[in-house]
């Protein structure tokens, strides 16, 4: 207990517990965000831009998760007018946008004085060097993404739901999956000063595959999966001091046998009722 409180004593574990619980609840939502919408191909291009805007950031001395944020919006925007008419996929544009991102990134690294843990952190996160300044920006991230779905929750349960519908009906549909864009691009690059940005689907994609076996209502589906990330988050935190391990690949363990028991729960479940339900045929 001593040990525990001395811990709770020191800045930097304070900050990362803050950080670990704000994205624990808000970015499970972006998870969702990009299940539905087919997002895949597309969060792999805006996490290269960001990967790219953090190395350059570190090239001039300027905050990584700025120049990652600028960058992964950038990104967006092109990828989300794209996207629109139905076009991401894995190959083509994007494709190219990753290998571009990427190969500039490494020749940042290569060809400068970046040093080697500066560059490590990018791509595998360290909670424990986050700065205030860097908690602010997560925190005021998670706290817009959550804003922007109570302030829209209708419309974006719409669009996710169809498009041409979310159209039919009156909605703004171009604005409002412009958010969605806009809030998945800012917290994938928010989250990779955290987890690396190897390892942002640990804290976005896990939770919201978890949620979808248990929600049975949009809202469902969001509430279980903030509950689970923040229960991956918190749990892998305090398993990566337990175990001495990074925190991003504690909560990736812990991620991966939730989401594996759930669905073998569910799958279990499923299997009995259907039993069930012929025998009393």
């Amino acid at each position: 207990m001593r040990s525990l409180l001395m811990l709770f004593a020191m800045p930097f574990f304070t900050r990362g517990l803050t950080a670990l619980c704000v994205i624990g609840v808000a970015f499970p939502v972006l998870g969702t965000f990009i299940l539905n919408l087919e997002l895949i191909p597309a969060r792999f291009a805006v996490m290269h831009a960001a990967l790219l805007g953090a190395a350059a950031a570190l090239l001039f001395g300027l905050n990584p998760i700025i120049a990652a944020m600028a960058s992964s919006v950038i990104a967006g925007i092109g990828i989300a007018a794209v996207s629109w008419r139905g076009h991401v996929s894995a190959g083509g544009s994007l494709g190219l946008m990753m290998t571009v991102c990427m190969g500039v990134a490494f020749i940042i690294f290569y060809k400068s004085n970046i040093h080697a843990i500066e560059a490590f952190n990018i791509f595998w996160g360290n909670i424990l060097s986050l700065t205030p300044q860097d908690t602010r920006l997560i925190t005021l991230t998670a706290l817009g993404i959550m804003a922007f779905l109570l302030a829209a929750y209708k419309e974006i349960h719409i669009v996710l739901y169809d498009r041409d519908l979310a159209r039919a009906v009156g909605v703004r549909a171009v604005a409002v999956y412009g958010g969605i864009m806009l809030a998945v691009c800012l917290g994938i690059a928010s989250a990779m000063r955290v987890t690396g940005a190897l390892m942002v689907d640990v804290v976005t994609i896990l939770p919201a595959l978890a949620a979808r076996r248990l929600g049975r209502t949009f809202r469902g589906i969001l509430l279980w999966g903030s509950a689970l990330g923040l229960c991956m988050n918190l749990t892998g935190y305090a398993l990566s001091f337990a175990l001495d391990i990074p925190v991003s690949s504690a909560i990736i363990l812990i991620g991966a046998a939730l989401v594996f028991g759930i669905h073998g729960i569910t799958d279990k479940r499923e299997k009995t009722g259907k039993t069930g339900r012929l025998k009393s045929a």
